[in-house]
């Protein structure tokens, strides 16, 4: 770290943390503005190590909605209730999410959280270190 390029990378990786940590809370933030519903888990779909549900729920104008979403947060069965959330311009659907994936927001914001303390504490080391050598 001591130097120019340790510098620089510790800069460059402190950077990198804020800005995902900002990109991270404002996606969070903007889910939670979408309106929610209750839905009907149809069918639980495993690719690999992912899993999705095919899910079913009502918009407010009465019609059925059916999409496969991605399953971050607890395991569903076929036939129970989750809740969805949903952002919906000119009468239509243009993302959604289980709303129990915010577990995976809060884990993403934590882990981004503490490289950026890491990061922010190489920094400091790296400063320290440029001033008594300079």
């Amino acid at each position: 770290m001591k130097s120019r390029r340790g510098r620089f990378v510790s800069r460059l990786v402190l950077a990198g943390a804020v800005v995902g940590l900002v990109v991270v809370l404002q996606s969070a933030a903007e889910q939670r503005s979408w309106a929610s519903a209750e839905a009907t888990v149809l069918e639980r779909l495993k690719s690999g190590k992912s899993v999705s549900l095919k899910i079913e729920y009502s918009l407010p104008d009465g019609s059925k909605q059916v999409e496969t979403l991605s399953e971050n947060g607890s395991a569903h069965q076929p036939g129970t209730r989750v809740a969805v959330r949903y952002d919906l311009r000119d009468g239509r659907v243009v993302d959604s999410a289980l709303a129990d994936n915010d577990q995976a927001f809060w884990v993403l914001g934590v882990m981004l959280g503490v490289v950026a303390l890491g990061a922010l504490g190489m920094n400091l080391v790296a400063w320290a270190a440029q001033r008594r050598s300079g």
